[in-house]
């Protein structure tokens, strides 16, 4: 591939005017004549010969004789979905005989600025579906990656993919979190935002109740429920714990929290009971909240 940019914003208009997307064939006549060729984007010279095309330097078409190269077999073909312009020279049948350009903006003017074809495959694409779907996805050569639909993967001559089998995207029944999960058989992963989702071309997560390996626990006789997985780490709700089938959680034996509050700094009795509670049966009254030992917090408060 030559060197790359992006070409402008410029094909935005003429995108309209595009059909619908053919898998790119080399014409009738791809069988290509001997002689001295030039891409209309580039100053290289190519020779074929015998149906085999390579690119010589100066000295070899000098001592040619300088022949005036002739037009070169070249079709322009994108994306529907990338603003990326392709030219691909059609040196003979196979596809392994096709030289494939990315186009800068100023090569494709210098092409004159031909309104490309919609290309059901451009080579440098690779095709992958995620272990949690079925959906078919495509990365451009450009790096864009765009989801399939059935007559787009038509489109490309059913090309073959590659099975992720092992990575994916999840989203928990009960929260709003997607995931992506990097080990399906760990449960390792981390939750994603719009902007990474959008960029994968919006896979649809696999929803789930529960991940491998996800954790539910709390504190001692604390009332809080606590989950840890991909998705995040955090206190739940009573009904986001409900919502994920009511699981048991583990009881964790909490760090000692010395005597680092008092009741001004609870709200109610019961915010600090439930504090009281969670330390007592480790540490007892660490924070001396329960004045007259009888294991109620802070009788004073509302």
């Amino acid at each position: 591939m030559n060197t790359i940019t992006r070409v402008a914003a410029a094909l935005a208009g003429a995108a309209v005017a595009l059909g619908t997307a053919v898998a790119v064939a080399a014409p009738a006549n791809a069988a290509v004549s001997d002689g001295y060729y030039k891409q209309p984007f580039d100053a290289t010279i190519w020779h074929v010969d015998g149906g085999i095309a390579r690119a010589v330097g100066f000295e070899e078409w000098a001592g040619a004789g300088f022949p005036e190269p002739l037009a070169s077999p070249t079709d322009y073909v994108k994306y529907a979905w990338s603003p990326t312009v392709y030219a691909v020279t059609f040196w003979g049948d196979p596809e392994s005989t096709w030289d494939w350009d990315r186009l800068t903006e100023a090569q494709w003017h210098a092409s004159g600025s031909p309104v490309p074809r919609t290309a059901g495959w451009i080579a440098g694409s690779s095709y992958y579906q995620w272990g949690t779907s079925g959906e078919i996805f495509v990365q451009g050569e450009d790096g864009v990656k765009h989801k399939l639909t059935y007559a787009e993967w038509a489109a490309s001559g059913f090309r073959g993919y590659e099975w992720r089998s092992t990575q994916g995207f999840m989203k928990l029944s009960w929260a709003p979190n997607i995931m992506r999960i990097t080990n399906l058989s760990t449960g390792d992963g981390y939750s994603i935002g719009y902007a990474e989702w959008s960029a994968e071309a919006f896979p649809t997560p696999q929803v789930v109740q529960r991940i491998v390996n996800d954790r539910f626990y709390k504190y001692g006789n604390g009332p809080t429920i606590y989950y840890e997985g991909a998705a995040f780490s955090r206190a739940i709700s009573y009904t986001e714990w409900v919502g994920a089938g009511r699981p048991v959680p583990e009881i964790r034996q909490p760090a000692n929290p010395g005597n680092s509050v008092d009741c001004t700094n609870f709200a109610t009795q019961s915010d600090a009971q439930a504090w009281f509670d969670t330390y007592y049966p480790y540490y007892g009254d660490v924070a001396q909240l329960d004045g007259d030992d009888d294991r109620i917090a802070c009788e004073n408060l509302p």
